[in-house]
């Protein structure tokens, strides 16, 4: 129950970003009058090939940011293999596009060579364990290392949600002078956390079942 209410956490987070990067990029206006994009004109110029990229990685970030986050519950699972592997799809491909896209992206970052080498890293560790996810399942059948690989990947996929919350407190604490100041932590501070605690978790569910294991093996001995 407990893990039910915290994946109805993060897809409501996952939802309300999706859905503000939709209205914000597709209905309200277009890219160049985002605050993200304002900002950057400030110090660079870009390219229409750069708002090409910008656009792919926004629908595969939101298309990843959508489905993600309901494979992880097991009765929605249960129900339906086809659609478990239907949205799975869904989901690598819009890693695929959010990462690719990602790393071009990231050597616009603004904050300069930090924040470059956090989203870089972010992008590649993305593509990474979302393909670690889908060879184990794939190749080796291993439902086991595919949920733990998924759970990584979905982690850095919630970045792009880390992000959208860490920018306003920060301009609200620090004012918009320093952008780029807390923009180089933000880039890192919107991924590592969430890699670091789903890796504690995968770690102490594996304790868990460990010990239950353990504990059914002795009964049955002593039985």
């Amino acid at each position: 129950m407990r893990v039910v209410k915290s994946s109805y956490v993060i897809a409501f987070f996952a939802l309300a970003v999706s859905l503000f990067l939709a209205v914000q990029y597709f209905v309200a206006g277009d890219a160049k009058s985002a605050d993200f994009v304002q900002q950057k004109l400030k110090e660079m110029s870009l390219s229409d090939f750069w708002y090409v990229v910008l656009y792919v990685h926004i629908v595969g970030s939101i298309a990843a940011m959508v489905v993600g986050w309901s494979q992880f519950i097991r009765k929605w699972r249960a129900k339906s293999r086809g659609l478990h592997k239907a949205i799975g799809k869904i989901y690598a491909a819009g890693v695929l596009l959010g990462g690719l896209s990602g790393i071009y992206l990231a050597f616009y970052a603004s904050g300069g060579p930090v924040a470059t080498a956090g989203f870089l890293l972010l992008a590649i560790a993305w593509l990474y364990t979302m393909l670690r996810g889908v060879k184990a399942i794939v190749t080796n059948g291993d439902r086991t290392a595919h949920r733990r690989w998924m759970m990584r990947s979905y982690a850095l996929t919630f970045a792009a949600v880390m992000l959208r919350i860490y920018v306003p407190i920060c301009m609200m604490i620090f004012g918009n002078d320093a952008f780029n100041d807390y923009y180089r932590i933000i880039a890192w501070l919107c991924w590592v956390p969430n890699l670091i605690f789903v890796e504690w978790l995968i770690r102490r569910r594996t304790a868990n079942l460990s010990r239950r294991l353990d504990s059914s093996s002795r009964s049955t001995t002593a039985s």
